[in-house]
């Protein structure tokens, strides 16, 4: 069995809180210049652990093709108040989506709840097209601990990551973020 980590309605009106009182704006913002760096605008864009829709919303108004995956229905509720975007329910490990479809992916915040890697990993590669890029953003447990399981080191990322892309690893303080490219 696959773990994963699904928000209730009580745990998607806490981030629908946190969003509200703007305490992420500077991960979105990171977030959303990591992937200009590595995708025109104008690409279609796979968000996968789409949440509250925030970063989606985001990425739309910059002029991504998006499309948002999450395992959570109340969370996709959510979303869908602040996005256009195409809103499916699935999950990273079995996402309900053609093979080489999408430019870019973009995970922030997500992949520590993932459980097995390799599936999810294979997944992603999978819906993106040759050469497609992979942007990762978690808490860097490496240079802040105390972010506990909710974050990955350099070596995790890597090794999440490596089996289906080349990874490259970025450090904002307190981020750290892979842009990884499908092999």
């Amino acid at each position: 069995m696959v773990y994963f980590e699904q928000f209730d309605e009580r745990g998607a009106a806490v981030y629908d809180l946190l969003i509200k009182l703007r305490v992420f704006d500077w991960a979105y913002a990171v977030a959303a210049e990591a992937v200009e760096a590595v995708a025109p605008r104008g690409s279609k864009l796979l968000e996968i652990g789409a949440g509250a829709g925030k970063l989606a919303g985001i990425l739309e108004r910059r002029g991504y093709r998006v499309v948002g995956v999450d395992v959570s229905p109340a969370m996709l509720r959510r979303a869908r108040k602040r996005t256009s975007a195409d809103l499916i329910a699935g999950a990273s490990w079995a996402l309900p989506l053609r093979d080489e479809v999408f430019d870019v992916a973009v995970a922030l915040f997500t992949l520590h709840h993932w459980g097995l890697h390799e599936p999810s990993a294979r997944r992603v590669s999978s819906a993106l097209k040759p050469g497609g890029k992979f942007v990762v953003i978690e808490a860097d447990k490496d240079r802040v601990p105390l972010v506990v399981d909710h974050g990955c080191t350099a070596k995790c990322l890597e090794e999440a990551l490596a089996p289906f892309f080349k990874v490259a690893v970025k450090r904002k303080f307190p981020l750290i973020i892979a842009e990884a490219e499908r092999l």
